[in-house]
């Protein structure tokens, strides 16, 4: 009897997370705050497990190991980075890109170097990853996870524009993703 009455409470606690997030089940059918590209964030990251290709063993062995050990430094900053942004943002935390009715615009810290540092830190993971694997597939990924994460984020900022009038100025100060990359950085 614990054991059922546990699990509804969890399974209650879980839809009320997910609700307010602004998950609906309209949402997910229609893409009204952007669920689809969270899923596609997902499906993406979760396809870095896949096993490389080619395989390198054609790259000589101290050229491999230094990309090796490049790429999981980058990998390890990444990670850094979104656990930092992640502890930034609180319980503003969402991850859909349309901001909670109680949010607050969050500026400093993580958030006073990029704008979305979450997205960020994902970015250098998967480069890490790309170069740690020297994968093709793992460097298509990047590039549709770089694709992707830049769609969201500027969904993301036209709702922020809508809630939070200052945010205008953030924008002309603060770069969006990653500073002097043109593709990543859309101030203008």
């Amino acid at each position: 009897m614990e054991t059922k009455t546990s699990k509804n409470k969890t399974l209650n606690d879980i839809k009320k997370i997910l609700s307010k997030w602004g998950f609906s089940k309209e949402g997910i059918l229609r893409n009204s705050k952007g669920e689809w590209y969270l899923f596609a964030q997902i499906i993406l990251i979760i396809l870095h497990l896949l096993p490389t290709y080619p395989k390198a063993g054609y790259i000589s062995l101290p050229i491999n190991i230094f990309l090796s050990i490049i790429g999981l430094a980058i990998s390890i900053q990444g990670l850094t980075i979104t656990l930092r942004a992640f502890i930034d943002l609180g319980d503003n935390l969402t991850p859909l890109p349309y901001p909670m009715k109680e949010s607050i615009l969050i500026k400093t810290n993580s958030y006073h170097k990029s704008r979305h540092p979450v997205y960020k830190g994902l970015l250098f993971i998967s480069l890490g990853i790309s170069i740690f694997s020297l994968s093709l597939i793992h460097l298509s990924l990047f590039i549709s996870l770089t694709y992707i994460l830049k769609t969201k984020a500027l969904k993301e900022e036209e709702m922020l524009k809508i809630k939070f009038h200052e945010y205008e100025k953030y924008i002309k100060d603060v770069p969006a993703i990653m500073k002097n990359i043109r593709y990543l950085d859309w101030r203008s």
